[in-house]
């Protein structure tokens, strides 16, 4: 019964993600699962809400300031960006998706859309290897995959992922031109 307090705030407060299906963060998940109630009373009275997903847990700050909401906005775009290259890649990339390093520089090299979207995606880094090891990184530090082969870079899609696709699920687009029902 909020036995592990600390370690949940700390990854939860750098704006991570506690999933089910993560090596790295199964027991905290359910360890919160099982003291929701306390948790969320807890972290309440110190400014933060515990929200929930299908098989993920993260923070969002109660009364939040304008300037960190613009913030998120900013960095919901750049999820929008990666979901769109990550789905160019594959269309089935989800939770519980794997995917090779690998597998994707080959795919760079076959696919001429692919290749101009890492442009777009990555002007500042100088080689298609580059590009694929900051997506890796980005996508790591969002808890959106995690390494299961360290050997062959072999990652898997966690929980986390479902975050960024229900936002984006959320957006609704009009054409200027069309006439919402």
């Amino acid at each position: 019964m909020r036995n592990k307090t600390q370690v949940i705030f700390e990854r939860l407060v750098k704006g991570g993600f506690i999933m089910i299906d993560s090596s790295e963060t199964k027991d905290l998940y359910v360890e919160l699962e099982e003291n929701l109630e306390e948790y969320v009373a807890y972290f309440e009275e110190i400014g933060y809400k515990v929200e929930s997903g299908d098989g993920y847990f993260y923070f969002s700050r109660i009364g939040e300031a304008k300037q960190t909401i613009e913030q998120k906005l900013r960095a919901f775009g750049k999820w929008v960006d990666y979901l769109d290259y990550l789905k160019a890649y594959d269309m089935t990339f989800s939770v519980g998706y794997q995917f090779r390093k690998a597998s994707i520089l080959e795919r760079i090299s076959l696919d001429v859309e692919l290749r101009d979207k890492t442009k777009r995606l990555f002007p500042k880094e100088r080689n298609n290897e580059d590009c694929i090891c900051v997506l890796i990184d980005e996508l790591k530090d969002m808890n959106f995959i995690e390494c299961i082969n360290e050997s062959d870079e072999t990652y898997k899609v966690t929980s986390a992922m479902r975050y960024a696709e229900e936002l984006v699920n959320m957006l609704t687009i009009f054409n200027e031109d069309e006439i919402p029902e």
